[in-house]
């Protein structure tokens, strides 16, 4: 009974995580065509034909060229013994706040081994094809009509486009052509066709050439068919239907206000044998550099902030350090959080003497001096509705 109660709240804990959204094909929105939740991940859920088996979500920014790749992609796969007419898609990517963004929704379904050959059959002649274009008889050697990096990087070319229509369950995108195939080319550039007669000796020097020329050539259709081969033996899965939704909104942002309060130094002045630090707590507001969907886990836990000591500090001789504007010193800077809702403070302090801090004048600007500070700090987010 224990062991139970403790699955649970652990399924609990992982669903807690997601948000639910359910998309309606039909309509082409998700849930009732309200705004998607910001800031969080999702759960996609929606309905499908039984016989797909993999549904594929590319999230793009609305605001970009048609061409653009996606910022964020997620696949689902149905495994061996599900049955059921709906996929279940965790999308662990942080929408924005009011924005958009296009949507599209792929599904496959799978094809047998005999479907799969024909594919690869028919890639396989294509580069076929496009090898007796390149590679051709020059005199007594082969010459290729192309640089190497570039017969390479239109086979690869070849096998991208003609499998854009494909996934397999591995998810394994083909990475190209191996350097081997491009070290058999670079042979093949520099192959002496004279050999041919020694081989082909039967046949006159012309035709003994064309048919060590085809020798060769084979030879390179071999290994690239190898390694075509190689990628293609994988269960594969055919584009069958689509669905893109453009510029969907996301939940408007929910307004906050970083509120913080610490206890910091600042150097006043000295050097290493008298130096004078003014310490005190203080109290700011900190604005967050990056949204909680920047990927870069560092720029999530930067803040600029700014605020003010709530105690003067003692200077020199006793003498009492102030701040201009609020009559104490004032701090801009930058804030790091370190554990939760603790930060780390570091920046610069604008200070002045007691005896002048508050007043307006045109000495304010020779009265004021910066010194750096730094602190430890707790901060606490405050919702801002200003809805009506």
């Amino acid at each position: 009974m224990t062991i139970s109660f403790l699955l649970l709240g652990m399924m609990q804990v992982a669903t807690a995580q997601y948000e639910g959204v359910t998309f309606d094909y039909e309509k082409a929105v998700f849930g009732e065509n309200q705004p998607l939740p910001a800031e969080t991940h999702l759960m996609l859920q929606g309905q499908v034909a039984v016989d797909v088996g993999m549904v594929e979500l590319d999230i793009l920014d609305a605001k970009g060229r048609d061409n653009r790749l996606p910022i964020y992609t997620t696949i689902w796969k149905r495994s061996p013994d599900n049955l059921g007419a709906q996929f279940l898609l965790p999308v662990n990517f942080r929408l924005k706040g009011s924005s958009e963004y296009d949507f599209y929704i792929k599904y496959f379904r799978a094809i047998g081994t005999k479907d799969a050959q024909d594919v690869e059959v028919a890639i396989q002649d294509q580069i076929n094809t496009y090898l007796e274009q390149v590679i051709v008889i020059n005199k007594n050697t082969l010459t290729l009509n192309q640089s190497r990096k570039e017969i390479i990087r239109n086979l690869d070319k070849i096998v991208h486009k003609r499998m854009k229509l494909y996934r397999s369950r591995t998810s394994l995108d083909f990475e190209g052509f191996s350097e081997l195939v491009e070290d058999k080319l670079k042979q093949l550039s520099h192959a002496n066709l004279r050999k041919g007669k020694l081989i082909f000796g039967k046949k006159d020097k012309d035709e003994a050439k064309e048919s060590y020329r085809e020798k060769l050539v084979d030879e390179f259709k071999v290994m690239v068919k190898a390694e075509l081969n190689q990628h293609m033996d994988a269960e594969w899965f055919k584009l069958v239907d689509n669905k893109y939704i453009d510029n969907y909104t996301t939940e408007a942002r929910k307004k906050t206000i970083a509120l913080q309060a610490g206890f910091g130094g600042a150097y006043l002045s000295g050097d290493n044998n008298n130096t004078v630090i003014g310490a005190s707590p203080f109290v700011g507001f900190a604005f967050p550099l990056a949204r909680p969907n920047v990927k870069a886990k560092f720029f999530h836990n930067l803040a600029i902030n700014a605020g003010v000591f709530l105690l003067d500090f003692e200077g020199v001789n006793g003498a009492t350090v102030s701040g201009p504007i609020f009559k104490r010193p004032t701090y801009v800077g930058l804030s790091y959080k370190v554990f939760r809702f603790i930060n780390i403070n570091a920046g610069a302090t604008f200070l002045e003497s007691g005896s002048t801090a508050g007043q307006v004048g045109s000495n304010l600007g020779n009265n004021v001096y910066i010194r750096p500070y730094i602190g430890i700090s707790a901060q606490v987010d405050l919702w801002v509705d200003f809805s009506k």
